[in-house]
């Protein structure tokens, strides 16, 4: 931050104070820059949350920056009023570009700007009022020249918004949007999907998946850092991207990178025309995350998890396939008895009834897995062994397991 110099001292708004008593000042507001700069960039996300979804990584800290930019320009037009501004000026007329390019509009950009400097305002001169030999005659004068630089900024950041390459980007991202819903619009005619895939220079792909993002409820949205050609819907009522060629080279690897701070599903690949039908999947799979069916993992796979995705397609047919199969266990006591040896089925499912097999997997005493095994016999007799019936005993626990409580 500028300090007072022999320069600048006989030029700063604070004349009526000796050069200790300024520099005493200036620390009280400098001290209050940090919070200051937080609670700004809180508010302006709360009251506009499209700043909490930055979509280019690079743009992630932008509002901080700005912020924290306006405060320091603030500092020094109090230092030295006549503080040139060429370098601020085009600071700022770049933050107008980058919100166009994050598809934040003038009337947003316009809005948050003054309630960040109502803050900054608040806060600073609060500080400086802690000053015993600081009157309302000093805050005065300061506010009138602040509003003057702030008027300043807030032109060029407008200048920003206006700018040809800007609005060319802009109208690029809106094609962009109409081509992600009409791809997963399944009445939408192919041809209407290429015209929009050529005017915006989308290469149409053979086959995609998308992937169906949690938003977050509160905060900042994570940034997303994927290949350009990867389509993004965040703007849907379910958040999603659209992932061209979704199973080439690298790809499986730069999505999970990508998506690391999000929790996210990723649909089955599927033919260009089928897109809607990836998202179903993937929407589920997000459903399923959230109930603990599936692991909380940021990042799950329809296809990782199909017998599951399978089973939970059609409740009521699962619950028939879990009365039908497993009434003689779910009728017993419930709880973690019960639990317990519905993990016991499954393992001698898997593990042909070898006690001892059984017993590994599980990490218990062979003498356990016997005792439950028999428990299991006088519930549902020699039927437990019918090779017939396995699968449809492996599908119902493991249904079961996955959709009951512990309790």
């Amino acid at each position: 931050m500028t300090r007072i110099t022999e320069e600048s001292m006989h030029n700063r708004l604070i004349q009526s104070h000796t050069d200790a008593e300024a520099a005493e000042i200036m620390e009280l507001m400098r001290q209050e820059i940090p919070p200051t700069v937080a609670e700004a960039v809180r508010e302006i996300e709360d009251k506009f949350p499209q700043y909490r979804r930055i979509i280019n990584p690079e743009h992630a800290d932008f509002l901080a920056e700005t912020v924290l930019r306006s405060i320091n320009g603030f500092m020094e037009i109090v230092l030295d009023k006549d503080t040139p501004l060429t370098d601020v000026l085009e600071f700022f007329r770049r933050t107008g570009e980058i919100e166009t390019l994050e598809g934040l509009s003038p009337e947003i950009s316009q809005a948050a700007f003054r309630l960040g400097a109502a803050i900054a305002i608040r806060r600073l001169t609060a500080a400086a009022e802690r000053h015993p030999k600081v009157d309302a005659n000093i805050i005065a004068q300061v506010a009138a020249a602040v509003m003057d630089y702030l008027n300043r900024i807030a032109e060029a950041v407008s200048e920003g918004h206006r700018t040809a390459p800007a609005v060319a980007v802009e109208s690029r991202r809106a094609i962009l949007s109409q081509l992600v819903e009409a791809l997963l619009d399944p009445s939408c005619p192919a041809g209407r999907v290429k015209e929009l895939a050529d005017e915006c220079g989308w290469r149409l792909p053979d086959e995609v998946a998308v992937i169906a993002l949690k938003v977050p409820d509160a905060g900042r949205w994570p940034t997303l850092s994927l290949p350009p050609e990867v389509l993004h819907g965040l703007h849907l009522s379910t958040a999603c991207l659209v992932v061209p060629d979704p199973d080439g080279p690298g790809r499986h690897r730069a999505v999970e990178i990508g998506l690391r701070k999000w929790r996210a599903a990723v649909g089955p690949t599927v033919p260009l025309g089928e897109a809607s039908r990836s998202l179903a999947h993937a929407r589920h799979a997000l459903v399923l995350m959230e109930q603990g069916v599936l692991p909380p993992n940021s990042l799950v796979r329809v296809t990782d998890h199909l017998p599951m995705m399978i089973l939970t397609s059609d409740h009521f047919l699962t619950d028939q396939l879990i009365s039908r199969r497993l009434r003689p266990l779910i009728a017993s006591k419930p709880g973690k008895q019960t639990r317990r040896l519905a993990e016991t089925f499954v393992a001698a499912l898997d593990h042909s009834f070898v006690a001892t097999d059984i017993a590994l997997a599980q990490d218990v005493h062979p003498q356990t897995v016997r005792y439950r095994l028999r428990k299991l016999e006088a519930l549902f007799g020699p039927g437990i062994y019918d090779p017939d019936s396995r699968l449809e005993f492996h599908m119902a626990l493991r249904a079961w397991l996955a959709t009951s409580s512990e309790e």
